[in-house]
């Protein structure tokens, strides 16, 4: 049918797109296919769609390259050697070259409107295998298309610009769009700067398609230069086509960070937050804290999404490689019920093989709160709330918590009734009556317990004040007060709210391609430990600097405070008996409070009594005695000091009253020695990953084969995790006027209230989840 406006489309040829002319073609894979009517008046952004919709390729496609051929006596079937003959080449970048090679096609002498096209990207290279591997409950995803759009693929000058948008992660889509608009007098709405950033980084990285195969080589380098680094990959084969595998998670702990974690205080923190490139998944990252209370990153995982069987299998691996049998080690994290199942499961589960009893399950105080205001909606309430968590004296707890109350019941009355308003703080006399008896909780098992305590008859129970909201959540889980073995060493998880934005690891990183992620989180790591081993060096060179930087400010502060207390001896009106008895009890007095500190030392055995050591030095042999050190204990009523491990002011008061020094009672794991031995190892800046060259040519590289055993197959994305544009970027998005940070996608405000709504709606039927 000379009527029809039937294609040949050609693809999958080996050699690079810009050299594959028409004699090229028979060696080619290809489809035959009928373009839409009036393919004359055809955008070329609507070919791009069609194709896109022809290949099912993802709906944020921009690295497809289109050609068109054109003889004037193309024949109507491809007959052997059909391609003989002069044919003209139009490479399809702009409305006009497509406009001007389907025009020719129209004009054809014989009549014959057949379009021969090549096509080309990096998804439709593996077009026939991708079809197998495609699942059957996937929808494919419509490309959006913009009002002041002419193409899926960016033709600014991004040779200049990408360096720009790669470098600095957090600029906004605002910014891009004025970026480009003033330097390169391109106008672009925040959906085109969007993609023009996408652009951007898969230049640098490669394709959001091709790194799901660069990822585990890249793993692989790792492993090759690290041979002390953890990675771990979990895939699955494509049915009917072995070299060909869908990825699913992976796992990296670089050796450096591994043995850092040795000489932190034994607490992990756990966070997960959506990635925002063009497949949906979630960045899973493992935390630990320095002497100077610096956060370190130190184990990575990009898994498909948050549930209790990919928590589970990053905490089996944040066990293996990172705490590698240290025991009594605190995870907190934040109050999810996938979270809380996966620890209970790696705790307690029968049929988990390799058990991590004994973990310390704490929560994030401040994920908690998140959780607090989407029942109670005030946050003056949130802030007494976290004040609350992070008390750590009996006589005020009971104080907060009975302010909580009434607060909380006033407001919950008010909301009721439509009062309008906002609460005003009412102020309650804080005594110094002991708060003795621990309010009551109950300890549940599962969530189901909690539904059928919660649940009489099918009515579901009301809560109104906070007693009832915080009553079946264990104290230790959430107090610091009630901190069961003080786990946490004062750490609330408050430093690492906004970790994706602050920190210098892991900002802006949401957005990457898996291969960006894994170069990045390489390259930042590698200036963390150049900057912080300089730091540590030289604060341990100076004997002017007793602590690290934190610590130390923190110390003359409690010094200068120490100066203002009053310390009297209770057990002895001579100070010096504490030296002469080895246990002294003091009563530290400030305004009109006062706590009670106890001081106790013991000589031990060989302290007494030496013992003899013979010391053999070149020709010289000589005994010299050994002593041990001096037990010295320290207990203050304030809590602080065993809470925190680090000595408050009422000790630091009292030691300067009897003459010892506070340093004594300070965990060693705040000391200069562990700052440095922190941040010792070394990560070699010329071996970053494709530090030379763009990553796609790095893992094209053939030497990079010698790394990969055997045959590798090729690893490629699941297509139900596609996203297109993110909700933000739409018409309705920016029409709100609301200037949302790139890293603030649409996945993860849904997902985020989707969190809060979830856990809120198990709360008024189970009164919260555990």
């Amino acid at each position: 049918d000379y009527g029809t406006n039937q294609a040949y489309v050609f693809y999958g040829h080996s050699r690079d797109f810009q050299y594959v002319g028409v004699e090229d073609l028979p060696k080619c894979a290809h489809v035959i296919a009928e373009l839409p009517p009036q393919s004359q008046s055809m955008s070329l952004m609507d070919v791009q769609i069609w194709i896109i919709k022809l290949f099912r390729l993802h709906p944020e496609t921009q690295d497809l390259s289109i050609k068109g051929f054109y003889s004037d006596y193309c024949p109507s079937v491809l007959i052997p050697e059909w391609y003989f003959g002069y044919w003209i080449t139009y490479d399809c970048l702009r409305d006009e070259s497509w406009a001007s090679f389907a025009k020719k096609v129209r004009g054809r002498r014989n009549g014959m409107e057949m379009f021969v096209l090549y096509v080309d990207s990096s998804e439709i290279k593996h077009s026939s295998s991708l079809i197998k591997a495609i699942p059957d409950d996937y929808s494919q995803l419509e490309t959006a298309v913009l009002p002041d759009g002419k193409s899926l693929s960016s033709f600014f000058p991004l040779n200049c610009t990408s360096k720009r948008l790669t470098e600095d992660l957090t600029m906004t889509t605002t910014e891009i769009a004025a970026y480009l608009a003033q330097y390169y007098g391109d106008q672009y709405s925040r959906a085109g700067a969007w993609r023009a950033k996408m652009k951007a980084l898969e230049l640098r990285y490669g394709t959001f398609y091709d790194s799901h195969n660069y990822a585990p080589r890249l793993l692989k380098d790792i492993k090759h230069k690290h041979p002390y680094s953890f990675v771990d990959i979990k895939d699955t084969e494509v049915a009917d086509c072995k070299d060909f595998r869908v990825l699913h998670r992976i796992f990296w702990a670089f050796d450096q960070c591994r043995r850092s974690f040795m000489h932190c205080r034994p607490v992990i923190c756990i966070k997960g937050t959506p990635l925002c490139g063009k497949y949906q998944g979630v960045l899973m990252t493992a935390l630990a804290f320095d002497a100077n209370d610096y956060c370190i990153p130190v184990a990575f995982a990009v898994v498909e999404g948050e549930s209790k069987e990919s928590w589970l299998w990053f905490l089996r691996n944040v066990n293996h490689s990172v705490v590698n049998g240290r025991s009594n080690v605190c995870l907190i994290h934040d109050y999810k019920r996938e979270l809380l199942d996966a620890v209970e499961d790696l705790q307690d589960s029968p049929e988990e093989a390799y058990p991590w009893r004994g973990i310390q399950s704490r929560w994030c105080v401040e994920h908690l709160a998140e959780s607090f205001f989407a029942h109670f909606g005030d946050r003056k309430l949130v802030m007494l709330f976290k004040k609350l968590c992070q008390q750590s004296r009996p006589c005020k707890f009971g104080k907060i918590w009975k302010e909580l109350d009434e607060l909380t019941l006033k407001y919950t009355q008010e909301k009721e009734s439509g009062a309008s308003g906002e609460i005003q703080q009412e102020s309650v006399e804080h005594g110094e009556t002991e708060f003795v008896a621990q309010r009551p909780h109950i300890h549940l098992d599962s969530v189901g317990e909690e539904v059928e305590r919660n649940c009489s008859g099918g009515t579901e129970s009301k809560i109104t004040r906070f007693s009832e909201w915080i009553g079946p959540k264990p104290m230790e889980k959430w107090s610091l007060l009630y901190d069961k073995n003080d786990a946490r060493y004062g750490i609330m998880g408050t430093s690492i709210a906004d970790l994706y934005k602050d920190n210098h690891v892991m900002k802006g990183i949401r957005c990457l391609p898996l291969s960006g992620l894994l170069d990045l989180t390489y390259r930042r790591m590698a200036e963390c430990y150049d900057t912080r081993s300089a730091a540590a060096k030289k604060s341990t060179g100076n004997p002017l600097i007793n602590f690290p930087e934190c610590i130390q400010d923190e110390m003359k502060a409690k010094l200068q405070k120490a100066e203002t207390h009053h310390v009297t001896c209770i057990n002895s009106g001579n100070k010096n008996a504490f030296f002469e008895e080895g246990h002294g009890i003091f009563k530290v007095q400030s305004k009109n409070k006062y706590v009670i500190v106890e001081l106790t030392q013991r000589e031990t055995q060989t302290h007494k009594h030496p013992k003899v050591r013979t010391v053999i030095s070149g020709n010289t042999i000589h005994n010299t005695l050994v002593r041990e050190p001096v037990i010295r204990k320290a207990h203050c009523s304030c809590n602080k000091l065993k809470l925190l491990r680090k000595p408050c002011s009422h000790v630091i008061a009292v030691c300067c009253q009897v003459g010892v020094s506070p340093d004594t009672y300070m965990s060693p794991y705040y000391t200069l020695a562990y700052l440095a031995d922190t941040w010792r190892g070394k990560f070699d800046a010329s071996e970053a990953l494709g530090e030379h060259y763009t990553l796609g040519d790095f893992c094209r590289d053939p030497c990079y084969s010698t790394l990969m055993l055997g045959n590798p197959p090729t690893w490629i994305p699941d297509k139900r995790m596609e996203c297109g544009l993110p909700a933000f970027l739409t018409s309705d998005g920016t029409q709100n006027g609301v200037d949302e940070e790139e890293q603030q996608c649409s996945i993860e405000s849904v997902s985020s209230a989707a969190d809060n709504q979830g856990t809120e709606n198990r709360s008024s039927r189970e009164t919260d989840q555990v």
